[in-house]
């Protein structure tokens, strides 16, 4: 059986989403809205970016998967 592989780049990208989304909501408690937006939208492009490549691999996965066939 096959080792399962691991992804570091989208465990990456899940993970800064998430620290930007607490830091952004820590900032909106604090300081109001405006000192926040710059974290909410490091954290949205790095949802985006952690899908992107989850779906990357997912099509270079099922592009093997069709080759093994």
């Amino acid at each position: 059986m096959k080792k399962q592989r691991k992804h570091p780049m989208e465990i990456l990208w899940i993970c800064m989403s998430a620290m930007c989304l607490i830091i952004a909501i820590i900032r909106n408690v604090k300081f109001g809205f405006d000192e926040a937006k710059a974290m909410y939208v490091f954290s949205v492009i790095s949802a985006l970016m952690f899908l992107w490549r989850r779906h990357l691999r997912r099509k270079e996965e099922q592009e093997d998967n069709d080759k093994k066939q």
